[in-house]
């Protein structure tokens, strides 16, 4: 009886490793107006989550208006166009990617490009 405890003791310890296995991706930036932040999980099973957090450094967020934002990394792209941050400044946006998808990598050069009126910058993200 023992050696069963034991030996299902180690399965499920095994099963609960695999499961948690998942790795994190963080990458930063800013400029002069915005700060920039892009989080990609990535999970076992081959999905993988990208968040992704902008903020304006500026004072007068309600000056911004509609944002159009684009982040590009080694595994595609995504954005949005006529989005506004809330009343602190910021943007969240996520993404997955399923396991057909192309996967974001450390060595990834990630840029963000914002558009709001009529001004547009380029955001260089780094690995954190």
């Amino acid at each position: 009886m023992l050696r069963i405890l034991s030996a299902l003791s180690i399965v499920v310890l095994l099963l609960l490793s695999a499961c948690s296995n998942s790795k994190t991706l963080s990458f930063s930036g800013e400029t002069d107006n915005w700060s920039a932040d892009l989080t990609v999980t990535q999970t076992n099973d081959d999905y993988e989550k990208q968040e992704f957090k902008l903020n304006y450094k500026g004072k007068d967020v309600n000056s911004v208006g509609d944002i159009t934002y684009k982040v590009d990394t080694n595994a595609g792209s995504f954005g949005k166009s006529g989005v506004k941050l809330d009343e602190n400044g910021i943007l969240i946006g996520t993404e997955e990617a399923n396991p057909t998808n192309a996967k974001v990598i450390e060595e990834s050069e990630v840029e963000v490009t914002v558009e709001w009126n009529d001004n547009t910058e380029t955001i260089t993200l780094a690995i954190k």
